[in-house]
């Protein structure tokens, strides 16, 4: 299989006053491949978050590289790399980050339609991914009128828009009852099973790490294999 995501020896330290540093990334390093699910787990406080964020280059590490495809994502200047990250990842959080005062259907399709796409095209896609993802009676509601589990299938579906080659979920299930988790965690594998799409997951879930196709335990603030 190929080689989505290459990231290679990430530090990251933060200053905490008095010229002291908390160091929470070492080297961490791993492969992701191809319409793999991979999980991130470990305890609280491990970095966990500040890994995710920077394979999706919404931080920069203090060394070490992540390449999508190959593409060095630190070479990139700010500008460029925004381009590239709205283009080529998506991202799901906890809380959703819906915009409350857009429907379902146009929180999908705004990011298609900073990429360029028309207004008719970017809400054709929603469509389809609102209909993949199961709420497409849901299109016209705004977010406060929908339930947790509708709000997160309505943030996949706004992550997919872009045809990324990969998504980034930090703890997508941890604000979801256990229902709602469960029918999350299957439209995750059924998209990574049925369109090839690649996960990076972080979780405290042990039912979504067991399925993954590789888990990694962040520990010490690097990247350990769980056998």
């Amino acid at each position: 299989m190929k080689n989505v995501v290459q990231i290679r020896d990430i530090t990251k330290s933060y200053p905490t006053g008095a010229d002291r540093t908390l160091t929470v990334l070492r080297g961490a390093s791993m492969d992701v491949e191809e319409g793999q699910v991979v999980a991130i787990i470990g305890a609280s406080g491990t970095g966990k978050s500040t890994l995710l964020h920077i394979i999706g280059a919404l931080d920069r590490p203090d060394s070490g590289s992540v390449l999508l495809d190959g593409q060095d994502l630190f070479g990139m200047d700010d500008h460029a790399l925004a381009g590239f990250r709205n283009s080529r990842m998506g991202f799901v959080f906890q809380f959703h980050h819906l915009l409350p005062e857009f429907t379902a259907r146009e929180n999908v399709a705004i990011p298609a339609m900073i990429a360029g796409l028309s207004l008719v095209e970017a809400q054709r896609r929603a469509d389809e991914l609102l209909e993949t993802v199961h709420v497409m009676h849901r299109a016209d509601a705004r977010p406060s009128e929908l339930s947790g589990g509708e709000q997160q299938r309505v943030a996949v579906a706004r992550a997919l828009v872009n045809h990324p080659r990969i998504v980034l979920a930090d703890e997508p299930s941890g604000n979801l009852d256990e229902e709602n988790a469960a029918r999350l965690h299957e439209l995750l594998w059924g998209l990574a099973k049925d369109h090839g799409q690649t996960f990076v997951i972080v979780t405290h879930d042990a039912e979504l790490a067991a399925r993954a196709n590789a888990t990694w335990r962040l520990h010490e603030g690097k990247l350990l294999p769980e056998a």
